[in-house]
């Protein structure tokens, strides 16, 4: 990430799927970011924690175009399920990219300027792969919003306490983890290495559409 810095103070931000690995740690950094004023999040329960410039919105998110507009300047959204988690892939394709595209129809009606997604690496429309598929039209569904700025990140293999068994996930970070971080593109990172990049990211000034390939090498 070589481009200048953006220095606008007192922005506020949304982070939709603030629950997740990757989400809660955006929160914690963006709440710690003296440049926001407010950050928003939409949840479906209460979250466990407080703080004066958190302000949570209980949302359904199958009812995302009827939730009222309010001012933000940028939104965060790192919504994402499993197959396993959803029991089918209608149910995966409604959370990975209706969500998402709903998501950034609310922003563009709400003025938001800049919009953040965190994909996956390997998304591709043409792939053999659904779950690659599914992250490529939720990558699509947001640039087609036409954002002044659109930023999509391709994290690894995901690292972090989740509330669902995923031992396939875990023997491959495992594996990985055997080796060096330099050796391979797709090494495991943190939610909250993830986050950092995704949050400095924030600062960046571009304009238009941008992909990150985040690597744990570069931490």
């Amino acid at each position: 990430m070589n481009e200048k810095i953006y220095t606008k103070t007192t922005k506020i931000a949304l982070v939709v799927g603030a629950a997740g690995v990757v989400g809660r740690e955006i929160v914690a950094k963006l709440l710690a970011d003296e440049s926001y004023e407010k950050v928003i999040v939409w949840v479906r329960r209460e979250l466990n924690f407080t703080h004066e410039k958190l302000e949570v919105r209980l949302v359904n998110f199958d009812e995302i175009s009827a939730i009222p507009h309010e001012k933000v300047d940028e939104v965060l959204c790192a919504l994402g399920t499993t197959m396993k988690q959803a029991g089918s892939k209608e149910a995966f394709l409604k959370v990975d990219v209706e969500y998402v595209k709903e998501s950034a129809k609310w922003a563009k009606n709400a003025g938001a300027g800049r919009f953040l997604l965190v994909s996956a690496q390997g998304a591709d429309k043409n792939s053999w792969f659904f779950y690659n598929r599914a992250k490529a039209q939720a990558q699509d569904a947001v640039i087609e919003q036409n954002f002044a700025v659109t930023q999509i990140f391709a994290p690894p293999i995901i690292k972090g306490e989740r509330k669902d068994e995923r031992t396939g996930e875990k023997f491959g970070i495992w594996l990985f983890e055997l080796f060096p971080k330099s050796w391979f593109s797709a090494y495991p990172m943190t939610g909250k290495e993830i986050a950092q990049k995704i949050v400095e990211a924030t600062k960046l000034d571009v304009q238009g559409v941008k992909f990150y390939t985040l690597r744990a090498s570069e931490i």
